[in-house]
């Protein structure tokens, strides 16, 4: 009998060791990440984007939204909601909100915004430091393979990719400050061609889990470099002064 469930054990440890070795396996990060910047349209990484188009917020309403990111960490939203301005604006180590300066909070808030522009060139990146999670579940209920860029210290990105299509579905930014995490969540939909590369024109916008509202691109440039008034927080202060009259 022993001899039986000793030749039963090993029969059954060679069939599982056949099904792991058989498993298809996964690329490696950095030539997923190859094969996904080539989804998007291929190249190098953007230095400098400006976008415009319309934000619509539950909480808000809808008006004319306008972006500007440059590389490595200078952003600049303005939106024109129903009777007021809102103005936000990150060059490096400060912000600003409405030409004031930002609280530590809203400076990660808009750290993660700007992670979020031209982000399967800027994953691609910064590889060494992105951590494959494998293909989890995602809300759609398709798998999704899933890596998590550390952009830093407390903010990280969590980016689901179609790994069939290889186009980035969602990324969930989490902004840890004093032990206590808040996310925000953008789902990307509508992808269309733009300049020889592929941007999602339609995004779903959520905090905490919450859907929040979205935004319709309708045109996008890959300038070579924006102007230095752009990132001025003077920019900034004015838009919000003429909001006020």
């Amino acid at each position: 009998m022993n001899g039986l469930i000793f030749r039963a054990l090993v029969a059954g440890l060679s069939w599982l060791a056949l099904g792991l070795t058989s498993a298809p396996a996964l690329a490696d990060v950095g030539s997923f990440l190859a094969e996904v910047v080539a989804a998007h349209g291929g190249g190098a990484t953007p230095s400098a984007i400006h976008e415009r188009g319309v934000t619509e917020s539950l909480r808000r309403g809808k008006g004319p939204v306008e972006r500007w990111w440059q590389a490595p960490d200078r952003f600049r939203i303005e939106i024109h909601y129903p009777g007021a301005a809102e103005s936000r604006l990150l060059n490096g180590a400060e912000a600003w909100q409405q030409g004031q300066p930002a609280s530590l909070a809203f400076h990660g808030a808009l750290v993660l915004q700007a992670a979020r522009m031209a982000l399967p060139w800027r994953l691609r990146d910064n590889a060494p430091r992105v951590v494959d999670l494998g293909t989890l579940p995602a809300v759609t209920g398709k798998p999704l393979r899933t890596l998590e860029w550390p952009v830093q210290e407390g903010i990280k990105l969590i980016v689901e990719i179609d790994p069939e299509t290889r186009l980035i579905q969602r990324s969930r930014g989490i902004l840890t400050i004093n032990n206590s995490s808040m996310e925000f969540a953008t789902g990307y939909e509508d992808y269309r061609s733009i300049g020889g590369r592929r941007v999602a024109m339609t995004e779903r916008h959520f905090a905490m889990g919450q859907y929040i509202g979205s935004t319709t691109l309708e045109s996008v440039e890959f300038p070579a470099v924006l102007p230095a008034p752009t990132f001025s927080p003077a920019a900034a202060q004015l838009l919000t002064r003429a909001s006020q009259r």
